[in-house]
């Protein structure tokens, strides 16, 4: 498992992740401009039940934070607006 700190731009959006197994849930996610998918995360927050990012749903935005696999732990974000 490798993390990189990284910086990407693109829509926030929810959508089911880890369909079919017993992780399966209704994330937020950004869709990256190039078409990654990550799971969004606030590093403050628990993994499961946070509902500090449902504001950004919808949202165009540019994310900086660390990167583990699918999931990327905010440090912050900007609007891209």
């Amino acid at each position: 498992m490798s993390s990189d700190e990284i910086e990407v731009s693109g829509l926030v959006g929810r959508e089911t992740v880890a369909a079919g197994s017993k992780s399966e849930r209704a994330a937020v996610t950004l869709r990256t401009d190039d078409g990654r998918v990550y799971v969004l995360r606030n590093g403050n927050a628990p993994a499961f039940g946070d509902t500090s990012l449902d504001v950004l749903v919808g949202t165009s935005i540019i994310a900086q934070g660390v990167a583990i696999d699918q999931t990327l732990i905010l440090n912050g974000w900007r609007s891209r607006n």
